[in-house]
């Protein structure tokens, strides 16, 4: 992707409305164009400035009931339409109702937004060569870097049971919202873990899974599976090219450590 192609579906790629391959190859190129990382920056502050900043005012009644009116003729107008060229359009409609039902069906199948923003994510990150802010084995140094840098606790786990070592970690963002990348590998395989505050966070509808004590929402894409779940006030999102079995396996990891630095009571 060139920085012109980039420039013209930025404000496509924030809201998440790209297709799997022109969001990898976005996400692509922003991880090596410093001109483009600038633009996306600076279009995510002005969208966060215009959230923040703009007083959101209701339509003014009189404009709701003109809308309402002019829906109810065009609704009147049609069905007095439809009556009188039933026939001629019997065969278009229901190729029309075909398609409409083959899309929403493409709809139900084709992976949730946070889900392609994951995978995407995380093979940006697996191109690169040293994807760590902070490389470290420790998970005592990793978790003090974070403890630093963003307002949540952040549990550093360890897979090395599961032939998985810690690489480091890095901040990263998802839909606008601060996210805690922790970086393993097993062999060439990496394995991100994300954290986040789970506040308003939209988790998938299907695939739900129990494993051990904990819930787990599993999707694959395109050979990388990501398994996503809530516990108390963060979500947590594990995506990696490993068999789905050796997630969850991590992923109970996470859980437990989770529950155990809870406080008594809590």
């Amino acid at each position: 992707m060139t920085c012109q192609e980039l420039r013209a579906c930025l404000g496509a790629h924030l809201d998440g409305e790209l297709d799997l391959e022109r969001s990898l190859a976005a996400d692509e190129h922003l991880a090596f164009c410093m001109a483009c990382q600038w633009a996306y920056a600076k279009e995510r502050e002005l969208r966060a400035l215009l959230r923040t900043r703009l007083p959101r005012e209701p339509a003014p009644a009189a404009l709701r009931e003109r809308i309402r009116s002019a829906l109810r003729r065009a609704d009147r107008r049609e069905r007095e339409g439809v009556l009188r060229r039933s026939l001629p359009w019997a065969v278009p409609v229901a190729a029309l109702l075909l398609l409409a039902v083959g899309i929403g069906l493409w709809e139900r199948s084709a992976p949730p937004p946070v889900v392609r923003e994951l995978v995407a994510k995380h093979l940006m990150y697996s191109r690169l060569e040293a994807p760590a802010e902070i490389a470290s084995a420790s998970q005592e140094a990793v978790a003090g870097w974070f403890k630093r840098r963003v307002r949540f606790d952040v549990a550093v786990p360890d897979f090395s049971p599961s032939g998985i070592r810690l690489v480091g970690g890095r901040l990263s963002d998802l839909s606008d919202r601060q996210v805690a990348y922790l970086l393993y590998e097993k062999g060439r395989n990496l394995v991100s873990l994300f954290a986040l505050p789970s506040r308003g966070f939209a988790l998938p509808g299907r695939g739900w899974v129990r494993a051990g004590d904990g819930r787990f929402s599993v999707t694959e894409v395109k050979g990388v599976e990501v398994v996503i779940w809530t516990q108390g006030e963060l979500a947590y999102a594990l995506v990696s090219s490993l068999d789905r079995e050796a997630l969850l396996e991590c992923a109970e990891t996470v859980w437990r450590l989770v529950v155990s630095r809870k406080p008594p009571g809590a």
